[in-house]
């Protein structure tokens, strides 16, 4: 990065488990820095550490731990880029009101995965479908975007596969799993 600096960031569903994976995978990475956190009434007002019932290995953040988590209802200021684990009920509602305020809204949720505009992306797979931004922006009005992520199972098969169909040529899976 230039200067060093890191990229401000937030997280909304931040006390949940797939929120704290993300303040997790975000803690000391070296292009972010989580300056904000959502999630529900419940949890707002109130420091991580006490609104968030660490379930992951290890312990929560020191760097996040002090954070005061607010609204999801209240927007950010000094991000440009959310990382969003609510729940897709939720998500349905509340991410674009934040693609549509300029944010980047980078999805876990399943709320937006089947629509034709907005990219499902694994980087080191389909980088090129991020094309699909500006179709996205036109269609709905947007000054951000959002971006979602396909279920851990599709990501979990899809990363051995792809380089087996580069060198193989893959045609047809079966694929079972006990979700």
């Amino acid at each position: 990065m230039e200067n060093n600096k890191k990229i401000p960031v937030a997280v909304l569903g931040a006390t949940g488990m797939v929120g704290q994976r993300f303040v997790q995978l975000l803690t000391n990475h070296p292009w972010f820095e989580v300056t904000s956190l959502a999630s529900s009434e419940r949890s707002a007002g109130k420091p991580y550490q006490e609104a968030c019932q660490w379930l992951l290995d290890g312990d929560l953040p020191s760097e996040t731990a002090h954070l005061v988590v607010k609204s999801i209802d209240l927007l950010p200021k000094g991000v440009k880029i959310v990382f969003s684990a609510l729940p897709a009920s939720i998500a349905k509602s509340v991410e674009p009101i934040y693609a549509d305020a300029g944010y980047m809204v980078c999805s876990n949720a399943s709320a937006y995965r089947y629509e034709d505009d907005v990219p499902v992306i694994i980087p080191e797979i389909n980088h090129d479908h991020l094309a699909m931004i500006k179709t996205q922006r036109k269609k709905r009005g947007w000054k951000g975007l959002l971006v979602t992520s396909p279920n851990c199972t599709t990501t979990g098969i899809a990363m051995p596969l792809r380089p087996l169909h580069d060198a193989f040529g893959v045609r047809k899976i079966f694929a079972v799993t006990m979700q």
